[in-house]
């Protein structure tokens, strides 16, 4: 159900208590659902906002280089330092399948509908997939310096990549055909959705640009004045209108740098606010909501900035 919603400035909605700090954090966009991971080694289901554990999975003895949680909040993904990649149904706790890749993976992406899974070992080509099978359904090109980042349309047709060869690509997502491509960034792109609709998508990059590229041509739509930043994270809202981008501090990474709202009509900031600690997680609610997670030695902070 979607409500108005009304920028009324960031707000701590809930300090969540925590038996163990709190490392990997992802919200479900469609359910009052979360997952996390933490430093004692354990995979949680939460639901919000009282933070009650619903189903905690052991993941001992896994790196985890990626961390997923379906839009619809009904399977939840890792991928380890030696490869392995595991998806389970949250709610019953079991395995829906494992992968085991060439190397460590890159990117870890759930379909809106949370019907495929987009997963790559760095450097090689993305597969797409069936959540239900755990089979490939499609797999893209296979760029030089592989796939950093990556975005599906709400629609689920296609998928925009951010490549290691600075060029943006989309491609059919039933086919895995490439569709468009730009080639207009000077460095790696780190930071890309799809907007709203899916005839655009804004990617960010390393030469703190960002570009709003249309996704039927690769032809770039708007460029925008250059960040004080680059960005980590960008997600637009689900009415399209804004989109957040949380940059990273290029001279310190351990510290957080600001989380911005702008218009995305403009380009324009809406809010512009620093973290007084380094985010593990967050996103867009489908109603609406900003929400941020921020994690203390024994407690979740959850934030709403609009």
């Amino acid at each position: 159900m979607t409500v108005p919603v009304t920028l009324t400035g960031p707000a701590e909605l809930a300090a969540l208590r925590t038996a163990s700090p709190v490392t990997w954090f992802a919200l479900a966009k469609t359910r009052p659902m979360a997952a996390t991971v933490s430093q004692d080694q354990k995979l949680r289901i939460l639901s919000l906002p009282d933070g009650a554990e619903h189903r905690v999975i052991d993941v001992a003895g896994r790196n985890i280089d990626v961390f997923a949680f379906s839009p619809d909040g009904q399977s939840v993904a890792i991928g380890d330092h030696k490869g392995r990649v595991s998806v389970w149904a949250t709610e019953t706790g079991q395995v829906r399948f494992e992968l085991q890749l060439a190397r460590y993976p890159g990117i870890a992406v759930f379909s809106r509908n949370g019907a495929l899974l987009a997963i790559t070992s760095q450097g090689d080509a993305v597969q797409l997939i069936d959540v239900g099978t755990g089979k490939p359904s499609a797999v893209l090109g296979t760029p030089i310096g592989g796939t950093s980042t990556l975005a599906f349309s709400r629609d689920g047709r296609i998928v925009a990549t951010g490549d290691g060869d600075a060029v943006v690509r989309v491609y059919d997502v039933r086919t895995g055909k490439r569709l468009a491509e730009n080639r207009e960034l000077l460095m790696i792109p780190l930071a890309i959705d799809v907007s709203a609709d899916g005839a655009t998508a804004i990617v960010g990059g390393g030469d703190k640009t960002l570009l709003f590229i249309d996704t039927a041509t690769g032809k770039t739509l708007r460029r925008l004045d250059r960040t004080m930043q680059p960005p980590a994270i960008l997600e637009v809202a689900p009415d399209g209108k804004s989109f957040t981008i949380a940059y990273m501090n290029a001279a310190n990474m351990t510290v957080p740098d600001h989380v911005v709202i702008a218009e995305t009509s403009s380009g324009q900031p809406q809010l512009d606010w620093l973290p007084p600690a380094f985010p593990v997680g967050g996103g867009w609610t489908s109603d609406g909501r900003m929400l941020v997670a921020i994690a203390s030695k024994d407690a979740l902070h959850l934030w709403q900035l609009r």
